[in-house]
């Protein structure tokens, strides 16, 4: 009678463990995982494009890395940021897709879509094995309904490994800016 009580508490133990794991991150508000954004850490930075109405584009600049020993399966990737940042009535993500890379490869950070040979190679993001000490690119592609300035603050993925859900974001955003304006591109205020 005391096993299923004894599994009972091991079972509560991981998982306590695993919010501490959580709580204990470099990244604030990130489960504690091998996959992360290559981005710096707590640098607002953010690539800029400027579309028209019925455009496509592409921002990538986010290399992904798998440091553990263990494959991960890429679940999905957001563009995100707090709701009184985020500004994207006219834009929308299209597709998130990766693109395997290496240390000597070019990231597209914002351009037109398609783009020179980024669209080679690509896959989904979503259901992606991301194998150990490997590098993919996330690309996402972007379709423009109005013209503006849409932005993104902050860029996430979520992932499993062994059937545990992890979360990654980044500081880095995203910023369409309409075509043809004097002034800067610069997140909307």
């Amino acid at each position: 009678m005391a096993r299923p009580h004894l599994t009972r508490a091991v079972a509560v133990a991981a998982l306590c463990l695993l919010a501490l794991l959580g709580a204990c991150s470099d990244r604030p508000g990130t489960a504690a995982g091998p996959v992360r954004f290559d981005a710096p850490d707590g640098v607002d930075q953010w690539a800029f494009m400027r579309a028209a109405a019925g455009h496509q584009v592409v921002f990538g600049m986010l290399g992904l890395t798998n440091h553990g020993d263990r494959p991960a399966v890429l679940a999905r990737a957001d563009l995100t940021g707090p709701s009184d940042e985020v500004v994207a009535d006219g834009a929308r993500v299209a597709e998130v897709l990766v693109r395997d890379v290496s240390a000597d490869d070019d990231y597209v950070a914002a351009a037109p879509w398609p783009y020179e040979h980024y669209g080679d190679g690509t896959v989904p993001l979503e259901g992606y094995e991301l194998a150990p000490a490997a590098t993919v690119e996330v690309l996402f592609v972007l379709t423009v309904d109005d013209v503006g300035h849409w932005y993104w603050p902050r860029t996430e993925v979520r992932y499993t490994i062994d059937g545990i859900g992890y979360t990654d974001r980044t500081s880095t955003g995203f910023l369409i800016c309409p075509p043809g304006v004097e002034r800067s591109c610069d997140p909307p205020a």
